[in-house]
């Protein structure tokens, strides 16, 4: 009885801490909003499914112990510096496919080809997995907050460490499926011109977001 007692804190508390870090603005926001804005709703289901699947990856490999080979300054600061230039070149990409008049998109109600829908939700899927890979805050949260959380999980087995992922991966599943609800109702609402402003500010969010990281990780 005090084991289950025990296991739900587990849940409960990665739940909780989850929600404390998705709701925080960063790349994966911006990743929803710029593609459920575009493909729909679904985009954001792949994209969480994407992420979910490499948090699972880097759970199997922390078990396994490779992942303390990250904690480490150096490697810590490549990956920071790393991720930094490949937010940058993301935010790049996006501004420079706005003015370059690369992006269009219809918000007519049509039935989608399905060939398109496919490699659209594959592409969400990836966007979903590399956007936390090259995430430095991601690395660091899981050699501190996550292995805090499986150091005490990994006492009750398999029930304790598949509690606090279940718990985890929720918190991003409930919070960006609801920003992917709340953009995809308000596509009614957008037009093209609309739609590249958000996709400005996006890619502004992502350069402040590029710049921070590489300061950061280089002052560390």
């Amino acid at each position: 009885m005090n084991n289950i007692f025990e296991i739900s804190q587990i849940f409960l508390s990665s739940l909780i801490v989850g929600f404390s870090g998705a709701i925080v603005p960063g790349p994966m926001f911006t990743m929803v909003v710029t593609n459920v804005a575009k493909n729909g709703f679904n985009a954001s289901v792949f994209i969480v499914i994407g992420h979910a699947l490499t948090e699972l990856i880097i759970l199997i490999l922390f078990l396994a112990g490779i992942l303390k080979y990250l904690n480490n300054e150096i490697v810590i600061k490549v990956i920071g510096i790393t991720g930094g230039v490949a937010l940058l070149y993301l935010s790049f990409d996006l501004i420079y496919s706005v003015l370059k008049n690369k992006i269009k998109i219809s918000f007519k109600k049509e039935n989608p080809d399905k060939k398109e829908y496919n490699k659209n939700t594959g592409f969400s899927f990836l966007q979903g997995m590399f956007v936390s890979v090259i995430n430095p805050y991601w690395y660091i949260w899981w050699v501190t907050v996550g292995a805090a959380f499986l150091l005490k999980s990994i006492k009750y087995k398999i029930f304790g460490v598949s509690f606090f992922y279940i718990g985890h991966i929720s918190s991003d599943f409930i919070w960006y499926l609801i920003i992917g609800f709340l953009v995809s109702k308000g596509r009614k609402f957008l037009n093209e011109k609309v739609y590249k402003t958000i996709i400005i500010l996006c890619g502004i969010f992502l350069l402040y977001s590029g710049i921070k990281f590489i300061i950061d990780f280089i002052k560390r």
